[in-house]
């Protein structure tokens, strides 16, 4: 579901780069027929303008005596496209019907009618209409946004992928600045309760361990091909390397990388995969973690639009530095994912985790729920909403300290503006800012960040 909001964030923003038509509107002569064609277009002028400032309903109304059998295109064009605002979904898909049998040269209509259907899960007719327009669109950005839209579709459906795309592999670059309040992770307060010989007292904290911000680069490169197999298999290998570097201290400059085969079986009202895995983190130019894996993920239609989803997997985590922190761990979830054509997106799940180290110290249980929203707020602005809460329970405790108990919620806001057209090539400017609230009844280990990224992303 995810990858099907991620098909119409891209295909929509080419929707209003043009009309669908542009020929001039002549005076209108004297007399009943003319003036009644004059109020026509002044409804459809006024009803466009009330849609793209996003009034969609007066839109409609101002159109809602529009003739069963009207042959005006441009009007129905208004009309599907108020429709599909208002969720009118029915109605939206009849009308762009009709405006493609009136103007089968016009991609608009077809674009549009086809970010509906995705959203619905009607991939077959959705990858026919975007076939159907390829030949339609001027060559640059938006015949390449209509591509990757097509690549997308392709990573879910396999059926709908083989014949309509003209490649099997995606490459996604982002390259930004990034400012953190808390690149060490340094406590809230330089003073720690703790019991020593039985008795309570105080440390105070080495002012070096208190929390150091920095301003930085931050860039990643995303990369993916998939392989079908047949009309239900298919294997999707995927590849993810990002990085942090600081100007004030390279001491908490990170790298990561994951690299994933998720073997997917695709029913027309449900999906399966597996997914083995293996994710390597550095800092400071020193091997920190090299932690393989594997999940399984499944995800069932309820109804048109809601979905249900379920995952659990393994992990082997091997702490470099300290193999104390060494751990197993099995994790699961299951959530729901709701599609709310045509600009909304939301989702939430619930999240276990059991960690085995090899010092009970570090061994825990973590759970809690999250949450998710997206929206499409105008053809060219995405924004995405995560919220996180985790209560985290560890089984032991120190010499000096009680078994460790955090609740750690993390908050995070994504900003998505397409200016493909003005800078070409599907470029995204992104903006993310995340806080992350970690109270814990070990005083050093209660912390807040806030970190801040802003950059510039393309899609090949």
């Amino acid at each position: 579901m995810n990858q099907l909001f991620r098909a119409i964030g891209v295909a929509v923003p080419c929707l209003l780069s043009s009309p669908l038509m542009h020929a001039a509107t002549p005076a209108a002569a004297p007399g009943t027929a003319d003036a009644a064609a004059m109020r026509s277009r002044d409804e459809v002028v006024m009803a466009r303008v009330m849609q793209e400032r996003g009034h969609p309903e007066v839109a409609c109304a101002l159109l809602a005596e529009t003739p069963a059998d009207s042959v005006d295109a441009e009007r129905l064009y208004v009309l599907a496209r108020c429709h599909a605002s208002l969720q009118h979904v029915d109605a939206a898909i009849s009308h762009y019907r009709r405006v493609i049998a009136l103007t089968p040269q016009a991609p608009n209509p077809r674009v549009e009618l086809a970010a509906i259907l995705v959203a619905l899960d009607r991939r077959d007719e959705a990858t026919q209409l975007y076939k159907e327009t390829l030949p339609l669109l001027p060559a640059g950005p938006v015949s390449t946004q209509m591509n990757n839209l097509i690549e997308q579709l392709g990573r879910g459906d396999p059926v709908a992928f083989a014949p309509a795309a003209g490649k099997p592999w995606s490459i996604e670059v982002f390259a930004g600045v990034v400012h953190d309040s808390n690149i060490n992770g340094g406590p809230v307060s330089n003073i720690v309760p703790a019991m020593v010989g039985g008795l309570p007292g105080n440390f105070i904290l080495d002012p070096g361990a208190m929390p150091k911000s920095s301003l930085g680069a931050t860039g990643s490169v995303t990369g993916s091909y998939v392989v079908p197999l047949n009309a239900r298999w298919s294997v999707l290998f995927q590849g993810v390397l990002l990085g942090n570097g600081y100007l004030d201290t390279s001491d908490f400059n990170n790298e990561a990388m994951s690299l994933s085969a998720a073997f997917i079986y695709r029913a027309p009202d449900w999906s399966a995969s597996i997914q083995p895995n293996v994710n390597f983190s550095r800092q400071a130019n020193q091997m920190n973690e090299t932690t393989p894996g594997v999940v399984t993920r499944f995800s069932r239609d309820l109804r048109q639009g809601l979905a249900l989803t379920g995952s659990a997997g393994y992990f082997n985590r091997t702490v470099h530095l300290d193999h104390y922190r060494n751990a197993d761990g099995v994790l699961g979830s299951v959530g729901l994912v709701a599609q709310l054509p045509p600009a909304w997106q939301i989702g939430a799940d619930y999240n276990v985790q059991r960690e085995s180290a090899d010092s009970a110290v570090y061994s825990r249980r973590t759970h809690g729920p999250s949450v998710f929203a997206a929206w499409r707020i105008n053809p060219q602005w995405t924004v995405v909403g995560n919220y996180s809460y985790a209560s985290v329970r560890y089984d032991q405790g120190s010499i000096l300290f009680p078994a460790r108990e955090d609740t750690q919620k993390i908050a995070s806001l994504t900003s998505l503006w397409d200016i493909s057209r003005w800078a070409g090539r599907n470029m995204v400017l992104r903006a993310q800012y995340t806080q992350i609230d970690n109270p814990s009844n070990i005083g050093y280990s209660s912390y807040a960040r806030k970190i801040f990224s802003l950059g510039v992303q393309t899609q090949f």
